[in-house]
């Protein structure tokens, strides 16, 4: 019996602890690359098949995390309420749109299919 706990404590129970990890990555990345009081415009690339998953899971915690400001992943005729409606029009109309909408930088977000995870590509920052 403690050979199969063992291998049950190793290989299932680390599980949450890597996703917590990524979790807390993620919400670090988004944080230091924002302007304190404003929103932030993700950009995804390379996100196919089963990497699309990382985009929810980016999204989401993002705008839990980023409460009360924007968090924008497409234009003002995009609407997200799923995981699935994150990529379908994954652009903005001008860097004056974010702004006014007191957006302060583009996250571009890419995915590297040799480490299978996405990764912060380059920031752009808004003026005010």
């Amino acid at each position: 019996m403690c050979i199969g706990f063992d291998i049950y404590r190793q290989f299932y129970l680390g599980g949450p602890e890597r996703l917590k990890q990524s979790i807390v990555d993620w919400d670090g990345y988004i944080h230091k690359e924002t302007t304190p009081g404003r929103g932030v415009f993700l950009k995804f690339l390379n996100f196919h098949d089963q990497a699309r998953q990382w985009t929810a899971r980016i999204y989401f915690r993002a705008v839990y995390s980023m409460y009360p400001q924007l968090v924008l992943v497409t234009g003002p005729s995009g609407v997200v309420n799923t995981a699935p409606q994150l990529l379908e029009d994954n652009s903005y109309p001008s860097d004056q749109w974010l702004i006014d909408r007191g957006v302060g930088s583009i996250v571009v977000v890419d995915f590297d299919p040799l480490k299978n995870r996405p990764f912060v590509l380059a920031v752009k920052w808004l003026g005010e």
